[in-house]
C-alpha cells in the first residue's frame, strides 16, 4: 500500500503545526489574554458546527482528494496571513480559516482511507491503516512540537509561521499525487443536496448499531480537546518554561503516535468495553491532576501530571481509531465521509461548549474550580452512558 504511504506522508507534513505549542503566546504577542486563548477557541469549535457535516457531504459529492487539497490550501493562507498581518481580527480570520481546513480535513481522510481499501479489496485492513495514518498524524505534530522548542528560544514567532507554510506547502505537492476516488453520487438541486444531508446525519444519528458509540466516543474525544487547548494556560499559569512547552506537545503526539501505530494489536489484546473503562477513569483522574497542579503551582507537578494525561490521550485515541473504523465499514459508500462528519459534530459540540465557557467562569473561579466543574460534568455524563450501556446490553 505505498500509496497510503505518500498519503500519510502528507497529512504528516500538514500536521506540522509548529506553532501550535506555543499558540497562547502569539495571541499574548496580539493583545489577548489566557481566559480569551480558550475561550475563541471553544468558540470556533462551536464555529466548526456549521462546516463539519456540509464539509463531510460535500466530500461524498465531489472528490475527497480534491476537498483535502482546499483543506491544505486553506491553512497555507492562514500562515500567509498571520505572517503579514496583526490584531484581533486577523487572529479570529485565521482561526476561521483554521476550522474550515480542519473541516475539510477530519471524517475524509478516513474515509478515503476506506474507500481506497474497498477499491483494492482490503477493507479488512482498515484498522491497521486508519491507525498508521494516524501515526503519520501525530509524529507530523510532535516532531514540529520538539522542534518548536530548539527554534521558538533563539527565533521569533515568525519563524515557526514561515516553517508551516514550507511544510504545507510540500504537502500540497505530495498529495497531488495521491488518486483520485471518483464518487458515485449523483448531481442533484441545492435543495435536494441540502435535504439528503439532514437525511444522511438523521440516518447516522439514528442508526442503533453505531449511534451510542458515536455519542461516547465523542465525548471522550471532546475531553483530549479541552486538555490540549488547557495545556498552555495551566503551564504559563504555574511557573512552566516556555521552553518546555514544545516537549510536553511532543510528548503528547508521541503516544498518540504510538496508539495509532499499535491500534492492531491494541484491537487484539483489550476488548473494546475494557478499552472505554480505561478510558473513563483517566478522565476522572485527568481533571483532578489538572487540579492539583493549579492548586500546588509547582512546575514539576504540572509537568508530572500533563505527562500522565498525554498517556491517556493516547488510549482515548485507540478507542476513537476502533469505533471510527467500525462506523466505516457500517456506513453506506455514498454516505461515509458524512457518517464521520456527524461524529466530529458531537465531539466538537461538547467540547466547544465546555472551552467557550471558560472565558465567564475563569472571571469568577480560580482554574482549579473549573477543572473540578468539569469533572463533574464528565462523570456524570460518562456514569449515564455506561449505565445505558449496561441497561441495554449493547453489543459492540
Amino acid at each position: 500500500m505505498k500509496i497510503l504511504h505518500i498519503f500519510g506522508t502528507s497529512c504528516l507534513l500538514r500536521q506540522q503545526t509548529y506553532l501550535l505549542p506555543v499558540t497562547l503566546l502569539w495571541y499574548q504577542y496580539n493583545g489577548l489574554s489566557a481566559a480569551d486563548f480558550v475561550f475563541i477557541q471553544g468558540i470556533f469549535m462551536l464555529l466548526g458546527l456549521l462546516t463539519e457535516v456540509p464539509s463531510g457531504y460535500i466530500a461524498d459529492i465531489f472528490s475527497k482528494k480534491h476537498i483535502l487539497l482546499c483543506s491544505f490550501s486553506l491553512f497555507l493562507l492562514r500562515c500567509l496571513l498571520w505572517l503579514n498581518c496583526r490584531g484581533l481580527f486577523v487572529i479570529l480570520l485565521g482561526e476561521t480559516l483554521v476550522v474550515l481546513s480542519r473541516s475539510l480535513f477530519q471524517g475524509i481522510y478516513d474515509s478515503y482511507i476506506y474507500e481506497y481499501l474497498k477499491k483494492n479489496k482490503q477493507t479488512s485492513q482498515m484498522i491497521r491503516y486508519y491507525g498508521m495514518v494516524n501515526c503519520y498524524v501525530n509524529v507530523g505534530t510532535g516532531s514540529a512540537s520538539l522542534l518548536c522548542s530548539l527554534i521558538y528560544p533563539t527565533f521569533a514567532l515568525q519563524t515557526l509561521l514561515i516553517l508551516e507554510f514550507i511544510s504545507t506547502f510540500l504537502a500540497i505537492i505530495l498529495m497531488s499525487f495521491v488518486p483520485n476516488i471518483k464518487n458515485t453520487n449523483k448531481r442533484k438541486s441545492l435543495k435536494q443536496h441540502f435535504a439528503d444531508m439532514v437525511n444522511a446525519v438523521s440516518k447516522t444519528l439514528g442508526d442503533s448499531r453505531i449511534n451510542y458509540f458515536i455519542v461516547l466516543s465523542a465525548v471522550f474525544a471532546s475531553s483530549t480537546y479541552i486538555y490540549i487547548w488547557n495545556f498552555q494556560p495551566i503551564m504559563k499559569s504555574t511557573g512552566v518554561m516556555v521552553s518546555l512547552f514544545g516537549a510536553v506537545y511532543f510528548c503528547n503526539f508521541f503516544f498518540r503516535a504510538l496508539a495509532g501505530y499499535l491500534s492492531n494489536k491494541i484491537a487484539e489484546k483489550i476488548t473494546y468495553k475494557n478499552l472505554g473503562i480505561i478510558v473513563a477513569f483517566h478522565i476522572v483522574t485527568a481533571f483532578l491532576g489538572l487540579t492539583l497542579s493549579e492548586y500546588i503551582k509547582i512546575p514539576a507537578v504540572t509537568l508530572f501530571f500533563i505527562f500522565l494525561i498525554c498517556l491517556g490521550i493516547g488510549a482515548q485515541l485507540s478507542f476513537n481509531i476502533l469505533t471510527v473504523s467500525a462506523i466505516q465499514k457500517i456506513a453506506k459508500s455514498n454516505i461515509r465521509a458524512t457518517t464521520s462528519s456527524a461524529y466530529n459534530l458531537v465531539a466538537q459540540g461538547v467540547a466547544g461548549i465546555m472551552l467557550s465557557s471558560f472565558k465567564f467562569l475563569a472571571d469568577k473561579l480560580p482554574f482549579s474550580t473549573i477543572y473540578l466543574l468539569y469533572l463533574a460534568i464528565y462523570a456524570l455524563v460518562l456514569g449515564f452512558l455506561f449505565l445505558v450501556w449496561k441497561l441495554r446490553k449493547i453489543k459492540v
